[in-house]
């Protein structure tokens, strides 16, 4: 009986990580879920309706990701429902491209640990995740691509 549990224990410890992590290689399956551009560093946003959180920085996230044009850095949205999703969308009124994400492919290959997620992305690699609610998440995305050498 000590034995099951020990097993089941690890198993569930180990679930966080099986999820992309920073300096992982995206798979294929992810990369073309995404339709990422190799050539530009794309912070991949992953949200949800129901995340009370994901409501309050994505106005944020919209604004930014507007100041990104020409700068080699984009935003692409996930959000797992498509009904709802494009009228939580559309209520927000978001401008950056999301991929909605019904059968969960993405959601299953990014395995995010909480909503929202984010993932910054250059040539298939994951460069950083966060995970979770961030205040001034405009200014927080500004300073994390600073310290990849990217100044806006």
């Amino acid at each position: 009986m000590f034995k099951k549990w020990v097993v089941i224990l690890a198993l569930l410890t180990s679930l966080p990580s099986l999820a992309f992590k920073e300096g992982d290689t995206l798979t294929d399956a992810a990369s073309a879920g995404l339709s990422l551009d190799p050539n530009k560093l794309t912070i991949v946003d992953f949200f949800a309706e129901w995340c009370v959180s994901c409501r309050h920085e994505l106005p944020e996230v919209n604004s930014l990701y507007q100041t990104l044009d020409g700068t080699g850095v984009t935003v692409v949205g996930v959000d797992e429902e498509v009904e709802v999703g494009l009228a939580f969308q559309k209520e927000l009124g978001l401008e950056f491209p999301v991929v909605n994400d019904p059968q969960q492919s993405l959601v299953n290959e990014f395995k995010p640990v909480g909503m929202p997620a984010l993932y910054y992305i250059y040539q298939g690699q994951i460069l950083k995740v966060r995970f979770g609610a961030i205040n001034n998440i405009s200014q927080v995305i500004t300073e994390d691509l600073a310290e990849m050498g990217v100044e806006l």
